[in-house]
């Protein structure tokens, strides 16, 4: 396609397109030099349009974005054409202040009195871009959701009725037994303790497929403390600041799991009396110590750590934080994880 022809400049610049467009338009000789630009531009960009006749087009341009544009000019001079809003490379206009603007940009060539021009075509793009990541987050959110509801179904259908037989199995051993076997109250313990998860997993469930109902963080954490130690005689000390009122939803619930996965540490392997649980959140950063006056962590561990430690440290890392499981003075182990907000 043939570019458009006027007689002369004058004639181009007073076509209703130059002035009256919503778009910012600006006119640029073979060089890269403007020659005119029309009062949306100005309102754009912050430029008065006199101002800009005979500068270089880069003083439009972000400084990191110059050297590419000039051998985007130098490809587009050899062989002007019509190039369509948003099919080229994405740009940032300059504005007079220095603020760096997302802009699209169209080019269309022309000729008048016997020279090649361009007319560019800016449309401020921070609307658009900002809706476009409305829609990609809503996206995002969404497959969130289908995800969040393909793991209630499964621990529904699959995981709660495993345990409820497996404590439907434990009843019928129970009631079998003669009334005088030590057994029979510590299968009565198993029973209820396998009941209290099944409750956990429904709530649980229920906070999948309807959001989580934000719980105070130091109500939360005396919940996973009883839970997790009942029945193990170990005694514990807990510090919450600031109480009364829940962190964010995420790094909430990674130090709820972390706690639960340390305590669950605690009283499987370190043969603790006390635990000392302290959780310190403030703006910036989420901290966790549990602390325990055990054995303390087998070499071994520390160099291969298993599931659960490996899980924790997976916790910290996806929030950008840290974990760090250290000998206690005085015997036993500490355990602090640490995440920003």
């Amino acid at each position: 396609m043939k570019p458009i022809t006027f007689t002369t400049l004058e004639e181009a610049l007073d076509n209703p397109f130059f002035t009256s467009s919503p778009d910012g338009i600006v006119v640029v000789d073979r060089e890269g030099v403007i020659v005119a630009a029309n009062g949306r531009l100005a309102e754009i960009l912050g430029h008065a349009t006199n101002e800009l006749r005979g500068k270089s087009v880069e003083v439009l341009i972000a400084t990191p974005l110059r050297a590419t544009h000039r051998s985007h000019i130098g490809s587009y001079s050899s062989g002007p054409h019509i190039r369509a809003m948003g099919t080229g490379p994405r740009l940032k206009a300059l504005h007079k202040n220095g603020e760096e603007i997302p802009v699209d940009i169209s080019l269309s060539p022309f000729e008048a009195g016997g020279a090649t021009y361009t007319i560019a075509a800016l449309r401020d793009a921070r609307l658009r871009l900002q809706a476009e990541e409305a829609i990609f987050q809503a996206e995002e959110w969404r497959a969130i959701i289908d995800d969040r509801q393909r793991i209630a179904r499964d621990l529904h259908d699959t995981v709660i009725q495993d345990i409820f037989a497996a404590g439907m199995g434990l009843q019928a051993l129970q009631r079998a037994m003669p009334p005088d076997n030590n057994l029979k109250e510590q299968l009565g313990a198993s029973v209820d303790h396998l009941d209290s998860v099944i409750t956990r997993l429904r709530k649980v469930i229920f906070n999948l497929t309807h959001g989580d109902d934000p719980e105070p963080i130091d109500a939360a954490t005396r919940r996973v403390v009883t839970e997790s130690l009942n029945g193990s005689g170990i005694k514990p000390t807990i510090s919450v600041s600031p109480a009364n009122r829940p962190l964010p939803a995420r790094p909430q619930e990674h130090v709820l799991a972390t706690l639960q996965e340390a305590l669950s540490n605690v009283v499987r392997h370190a043969n603790a009396s006390t635990v000392e649980v302290i959780i310190e959140a403030t703006d910036e950063v989420c901290r966790l110590c549990v602390c325990d006056n055990g054995v303390g962590m087998p070499d071994a561990a520390a160099t291969r750590p298993g599931f659960g430690l490996t899980n924790m440290m997976n916790r910290a890392q996806v929030l950008g934080g840290s974990c760090e499981i250290t000998p206690r003075e005085g015997g036993g182990t500490t355990v602090e994880w640490k995440v920003p907000i």
